[in-house]
């Protein structure tokens, strides 16, 4: 019980900013979903299997956000490094995929007043005045960008005199999290389907490079902190009364991001192939019955003046 005490249930905060900032569509999702339902209710034939599933991966998302962000992992990760490279790991490559895949956009919509939605409809989907809005939506929604962004703050965080930094300035701090989560988003957004969100990265197959080069870079990051002869962070080398060495927090953190960061990027290779692979066959049926069909095959007879 001491132990559960200890680690479990004691340290839990309350983050204002975050509960801000999480709070807002959250309490959107809510409320657009509980319309939807209402309006299901009166006869729509949307599945609901497919829209309770949704609301199970945003639940789980938010979850594990709070998890990083307010439960004791945020209070031992001051001490410990594999503690804080596990926060890190859980904002980057596990609440974003499941906030994408949930797909909250529409639900989230759906939440706001009607007049605010024809309001922000027409802003910034119509009007001249927002262009500059929507090229610069444009360019982060691009793939490359959400890819060169996502591996820049994995390492720019990273870098010994950043973490340190952020451990002792709680502004960074908040900051770091901020890009992990936003730079998380924007490059899970073209690794898995996310409607209405029309895919960017198609077919599905080529969605493996970014995959294969994202995982890659974290083993390599994984590599450099795990086989250096000293530790990097001066702020988890001096702590009183911490029982594990700085190297071998360090060699641990490495293994935590060496495995808990390839694992979602294998379940989305692994989705993306049989997707693909499940389209190809579809695609070879259809080409068989195109070729098969009679009325292509048979070519019309030409007609000649007196003779037919």
């Amino acid at each position: 019980m001491v132990f559960v005490h200890k680690y479990v249930l004691a340290h839990w905060t309350i983050d204002p900013l975050f509960i801000l900032l999480t709070g807002i569509p959250v309490a959107l999702y809510i409320v657009g979903y509980l319309r939807l339902e209402r309006t299901i209710a009166r006869g729509s034939k949307r599945p609901g299997k497919i829209r309770k599933t949704r609301a199970f991966l945003f639940a789980s998302g938010i979850a594990v956000l709070i998890i990083a962000v307010m439960s004791p992992i945020d209070f031992w990760s001051s001490e410990y490094l594999w503690v804080h490279m596990l926060q890190h790991v859980m904002l980057m490559v596990y609440a974003p995929p499941l906030i994408v895949l949930s797909a909250p956009w529409l639900v989230i919509y759906r939440g706001m007043p009607v007049s605010w939605r024809r309001k922000l409809g027409r802003t910034f989907l119509v009007s001249e005045k927002t262009s500059p809005l929507r090229a610069i939506g444009n360019f982060f929604m691009r793939p490359v960008v959400g890819f060169i962004l996502f591996n820049f703050s994995m390492y720019f965080w990273h870098f010994p005199a950043l973490l340190d930094l952020s451990e002792r300035n709680s502004a960074v701090h908040y900051f770091s999290h901020f890009m992990f989560v936003a730079s998380g988003m924007l490059l899970w957004i073209h690794l898995v389907d996310s409607p209405p969100i029309k895919p960017r990265i198609t077919p599905e197959i080529k969605r493996i490079v970014p995959i294969f080069f994202t995982t890659v870079a974290s083993w390599i990051l994984a590599m450099i902190l795990g086989f250096v002869s000293k530790p990097f962070y001066s702020v988890y080398q001096y702590i009183p009364g911490k029982t594990l060495s700085a190297m071998a927090d360090q060699e641990l953190a490495s293994s935590i991001l060496w495995v808990l960061c390839m694992e979602p990027f294998t379940y989305a290779a692994i989705a993306n192939i049989k997707k693909w692979m499940s389209k190809e066959d579809d695609y070879d049926y259809q080409l068989s019955l195109l070729a098969n069909d009679d009325r292509l095959s048979v070519k019309p007879k030409r007609r000649i003046p007196g003779i037919n």
